[in-house]
């Protein structure tokens, strides 16, 4: 857990102590029963933490190095880039706790039908905000942009990150060992992917309500209402189009199952576009009009909901 911040001597304290073992069992007196079990040694500081998260933003810039190298045809120079982004992340991994999970199974008779012990560490590192700097985060958002494909759209801008980045030690370090092995083997197409992905998987956006492409559709929606109201069908398009585009952004940052009522107001903003083109041949009543700025102040109402 990334808690408050506490003082120096009781963080020196809590280093110092490992956490009891914590421990749950599963199952009926008489019965099957699964016992786990586990316990954790270290704990980290704040000071240890912004360590983590600068580190973390260190090893981001080392890929971005690396794909400039293998650009430039320069494999040793980019095997040396991603050598130092290992090296960091061995670094991050000193630092965190280590928590040891046992679990045991055992039959009716008391017999241990199964048995494991690992150990686990945290693997999300949270970038703090004052980090958010574009050396760090625009090489990120360009692969973003690339890996989602959306033709002249800003998926996310770097002016709008004004929350929070999470990064995924365990996806960055594994695209990292396979950078390394392809880069080792002259594989230097397969390394260039290989770090794409530690880009555009190996961090997570959080993003405040008005920092999200919503937030900008939504400003667009509120401008195409005042438009209708005004009977500026031409001004209203415009502003249609720009909400259209930040709803297929927002969209692409949602997951599969979140995305249908989106794609209900993208099929409806398709609709009432087509309805204003075909106005300079069709005239429209006041009732039509009224009729379509009640259907743009329901999108801002679903917007804002």
């Amino acid at each position: 857990a990334w808690g408050q911040q506490r003082s120096s001597t009781s963080a020196a304290k809590d280093q110092s102590k490992d956490a009891q073992p914590v421990v749950r069992t599963f199952g009926a007196e008489g019965g099957y029963r699964t016992e786990v079990s586990s316990q954790t040694k270290g704990k980290l500081s704040e000071e240890d933490r912004r360590q983590a998260s600068l580190l973390m933003a260190q090893v981001f810039q080392h890929i971005d190095k690396a794909r400039h190298e293998i650009d430039a045809d320069d494999t040793k120079e980019a095997l040396e880039e991603v050598n130092k982004g290992r090296e960091a992340i061995k670094a991050i991994r000193a630092m965190l706790p280590r928590t040891t999970v046992r679990t045991r199974a055992t039959a009716p008779d008391g017999k241990v039908i199964y048995e494991d012990d690992r150990e686990v560490q945290e693997s999300r590192i949270p970038l703090f905000e004052g980090m958010l700097h574009t050396q760090t985060f625009a090489p990120i958002l360009a692969a973003r942009r690339h890996a989602l494909e959306i033709a002249g759209v800003h998926v996310v801008e770097a002016e709008t990150i004004a929350t929070e980045a999470i990064a995924d030690l365990d996806q960055v370090e594994g695209q990292l060992g396979r950078a390394a092995k392809a880069l080792e083997a002259n594989k230097a197409e397969d390394a260039a992917k290989a770090l794409a992905q530690a880009q555009v998987r190996g961090v997570e956006f959080r993003y405040s309500k008005e920092d999200t492409p919503l937030a900008l559709a939504r400003d667009a929606i509120w401008l195409a209402r005042r438009s209708l109201e005004e009977n500026n069908a031409a001004q209203a398009l415009v502003n249609l189009e720009v909400a259209r585009l930040r709803l297929r952004v927002y969209r692409e940052l949602l997951s599969q199952d979140q995305r249908r009522e989106v794609d209900q107001m993208l099929r409806e903003v398709d609709q009432l576009e087509g309805q204003l083109r075909q106005e300079g041949t069709q005239p429209i009543s006041r009732a039509e009009r009224a009729r379509q700025g009640h259907t743009v102040t329901q999108w801002w109402d679903r917007v804002n909901s």
